[in-house]
């Protein structure tokens, strides 16, 4: 099977404008975002698509593949869908373009996951370690069945331990954290799909669980799409705000 990756990136951001044109160690995130996806092994192509100008260029000046797409598109799936329609592959692969560690591993992961044909979609998961991540309404959780099936993905820490948790008026609240006892996985954020899935999914309507989440792979599980997710134990950070940077910058200033 071919696989193209296709990394949706947008100018506009409610908590940081030009987010994707921001410099990490001096090139913009959308280049680490790129280059590190050229890098795996089982895609056979990397492309960018946009709706703005400027990162179309940017992405261009460094000798990298961009598409322009529609400025009408509310999440980066639609985006995709418009970009993979015209291309032959087989799978397409969801980078963020706010991940600028994203390892080349995980890409070829997500594609492996694929070769079930029980799969409609891939995706990743890892351990959380701490309770401030278990609590974080940002760091989205998931819990897989015994073959690796997605059962479901909340903001909310799941499951739910009877006996070592409490439910306040505030919110979650551990009795005690209890190191490999509790096993909480963070969901990281890169999709594959099938092809024909992917274009499934853009025509489908915001389910009532993805609107009360915000999560859109909760469409796809109420639409009965499988989801398959593999475990990595590589760390990746998000860029959702100005701060980020300086802690993407610490870390490839640590470990690479």
């Amino acid at each position: 099977m071919k696989a193209a990756v296709i990394i949706p990136s947008r100018y506009a951001s409610t908590r940081f404008d030009g987010k994707p044109l921001a410099p990490i160690n001096g090139r913009p995130m959308i280049r680490h975002v790129y280059e590190n996806a050229k890098k795996a092994s089982l895609a056979d192509m990397v492309i960018v698509a946009t709706d703005d100008d400027r990162i179309y260029s940017a992405v261009i000046g460094f000798g990298g593949n961009a598409v322009m797409t529609g400025a009408q598109h509310r999440s980066g799936t639609d985006r995709i869908s418009e970009a993979a329609a015209a291309l032959n592959y087989d799978i397409i692969v969801n980078v963020q373009g706010d991940e600028p560690l994203i390892r080349p591993e995980m890409i070829d992961t997500v594609i492996e996951l694929l070769g079930d044909s029980r799969a409609d979609v891939a995706t990743l998961k890892k351990q959380i370690t701490t309770p401030d991540e278990a609590f974080d309404p940002n760091v989205v959780k998931v819990v897989a069945d015994r073959e690796g099936f997605a059962m479901y993905f909340s903001r909310a820490p799941i499951p739910y331990y009877r006996d070592l948790a409490i439910i306040t008026k505030d919110g979650f609240a551990f009795k005690t954290w209890k190191e490999g006892q509790m096993h909480y996985y963070k969901h990281i954020g890169i999709y594959g799909y099938r092809k024909d899935i992917l274009m499934r999914m853009a025509a489908l309507k915001e389910s009532h669980l993805e609107m009360a989440e915000s999560l859109e792979q909760l469409r796809a599980m109420d639409n009965g799409i499988k989801i398959k997710v593999g475990l990595t134990h590589h760390e990746t950070i998000g860029v959702d705000c100005p701060v980020d940077i300086e802690k993407v910058e610490k870390w490839l200033n640590t470990y690479s």
